[in-house]
């Protein structure tokens, strides 16, 4: 690839068709290392999610109760502040709709499961 003086005067000369296959093995280095480091990536994530799962365990989820009765479960629950709530689906409503919150009249609520 050199020519005879290139190491006195620090000139490279490049043949016919070695450019290509220079630039092609250059890129498929720089792919190369940086597949390999997402690789070392994705290990390093494994391993440190690994040491704090048993750095820190997580708590079993608690057992669910058995199904209540089907009266008890459809009976309406007074809620504690339904001002509040009123007053803040009324707001989200206001908003939603572009209107003031005073033209916005809510006749009833339900819960829904």
């Amino acid at each position: 690839m050199l020519y005879e003086g290139a190491a006195e005067t620090g000139v490279m000369s490049f043949q016919p068709g070695t450019y290509a296959t220079d630039t092609l093995l250059t890129f498929l280095l720089g792919l190369g290392i940086v597949f390999v480091g997402l690789v070392a990536l994705v290990i390093i994530v494994k391993i440190m999610g690994a040491v704090m799962d048993r750095l820190n365990p997580k708590e079993a989820p608690a057992p669910k109760l058995a199904s209540q009765p089907i009266a008890a479960a459809s009976a309406p629950v007074p809620e504690a502040n339904h001002g509040e709530l009123v007053a803040a689906v009324s707001a989200a409503l206001a908003t939603v709709m572009g209107k003031q919150v005073n033209g916005i009249r809510i006749l009833s609520m339900k819960k829904v499961d």
